[in-house]
């Protein structure tokens, strides 16, 4: 099973001061890196859904890991991370839950 089959469903705050527009996390379409915190690793995702942002708020959402050939084990429950647009964080977040999933077409 490789690391793209699993959902990090977190919590994340975006910040007012870092960002003009709320991103939108619900049309597939804003893929930020997320650094764990105290790491210096950017892990790709894709947000597929969370409710609206409002900044300085934490929020739920949900996001795909993007990368087949990066490492996204360390995202754990309870794991704390930034939310990076370039070499902006923009955001911070914890993990509240990993699910893994079967791959599409297995039984």
């Amino acid at each position: 099973m490789s690391d793209l089959d699993l959902t990090i469903c977190c919590t994340v705050t975006f910040f007012s001061k870092k960002r003009r527009i709320p991103p939108n996390l619900n049309n597939g379409k804003y893929c930020p890196h997320v650094v764990i915190k105290g790491a210096e690793q950017l892990l790709g995702v894709n947000f597929i859904d969370g409710e609206d942002v409002i900044f300085n708020r934490p929020i739920r959402a949900n996001a795909l890991p993007l990368y087949e050939t990066v490492d996204y084990s360390t995202l754990q429950a309870g794991t704390e991370f930034f939310i990076m647009e370039g070499g902006n964080i923009v955001g911070e977040g914890i993990v509240k839950e990993i699910f893994q999933h079967k791959p599409y077409g297995s039984k």
